[in-house]
């Protein structure tokens, strides 16, 4: 008797896409089913596949012919928290691996993903509930850990070991033998030559390890303009800095709102979006803000206070001309 395929998160199109080739290639379901939390997102269309309900509406899945797969996957912490939800209802989790890809002599545990267009050497094992993206490679006795994400075009050489929960950004590549500890994060495009430590976040070229929020180094604005005279307003110089801010994320993150002291990576970011929020700030204020201080300063009002306040704690020191150029900024991305 075949069963019903409930895929667990309405973000992902490409998921759904898997599910359908797979359905299409094994014949193992008569049905797929959407599910969300975010109760907008109810009675949506994804490739097909309607949302019907929340996650809760795995109480009434049968637990001997049906199956689920959790499609959340842009940050490792998000994908445990679903993983754990979805658990606790007792449906089995199905493995998505693309019919293309080649899995001779590979070891996978229960509810892993493989996209299309991925490169798994011989010898490799892939921890449960891990996600390896479209291009990417994975080489020969390469170990991944439990709840991983690959994500696209990333290069895992030789002997690379992923401990769980770790996070491979976009184009990032590890050489071989090289051991990434659990929970942390390699940003996209970063080419890491070492040992990572346990819940480090490592990014650039060559990869180096990014120190986790605290007080803001000296201002931005300060270090890129000598002998600027500091305007009369501190806090209002950085509220307006929260306000494009603010802005930039909503936009790249495709959010209606942000509170000024969430996380970046709790909110949907992830090291791709962290690069482009980093070059849209980077334009709106003349500055070179490098994309491993999103990560440094990951809320509205840490990154602000990195941006238009001096280490020492000073008063603001952004500019009125970039002040100027901020508001303009804002203002052409009003709508008519």
């Amino acid at each position: 008797m075949k069963g019903i395929l409930y895929l667990c998160g309405a973000g992902n199109s490409e998921g759904v896409r898997l599910a359908k080739r797979v359905s299409e290639n094994t014949a193992q379901w008569n049905r797929i089913v959407l599910l969300d939390d975010d109760d907008r997102k109810l009675g949506h269309s994804v490739m097909g596949v309607t949302v019907e309900g929340p996650f809760d509406a795995l109480e009434r899945a049968n637990r001997t012919t049906d199956s689920v797969q959790n499609l959340v996957a842009r940050t490792t912490r998000g994908r445990e928290a679903a993983h754990r939800k979805i658990a606790s209802y007792g449906i089995p989790f199905t493995d998505l691996i693309s019919p293309a890809v080649d899995t001779e002599g590979v070891e996978c545990e229960s509810g892993v993903i493989v996209y299309h267009n991925v490169t798994l050497g011989p010898e490799v094992t892939i921890g449960e509930s891990s996600v390896i993206f479209m291009g990417a490679v994975v080489g020969h006795e390469c170990k991944v850990g439990r709840g991983c994400v690959v994500a696209s075009n990333a290069v895992l050489n030789a002997r690379v070991v992923l401990e769980d929960q770790v996070y491979v950004g976009t184009n990032a590549t590890i050489l071989p033998e090289i051991t990434i500890g659990a929970g942390a994060t390699i940003g996209a495009g970063s080419v890491v030559l070492s040992d990572v430590p346990a819940g480090a976040t490592v990014f650039g070229v060559p990869a180096k390890t990014v120190d986790g929020v605290g007080k803001p180094r000296q201002s931005l604005a300060a270090s890129s303009m000598s002998q600027r005279p500091a305007v009369t307003s501190a806090t209002k110089g950085v509220d307006e800095l929260e306000g494009m801010i603010a802005s930039i994320w909503k936009d790249e993150l495709g959010i209606a709102e942000v509170a000024r002291d969430e996380n970046f990576f709790d909110v949907g970011g992830c090291s791709l979006l962290a690069l482009r929020v980093g070059a849209r700030i980077s334009e709106a204020m003349h500055l070179d803000l490098p994309a491993s201080d999103i990560f440094r300063y990951p809320t509205i009002h840490a990154l602000a206070l990195h941006i238009g306040v001096g280490g020492d704690g000073d008063s603001a020191v952004v500019h009125g001309s970039q002040r100027a150029a901020l508001r303009r900024g804002l203002m052409g991305r009003r709508p008519a």
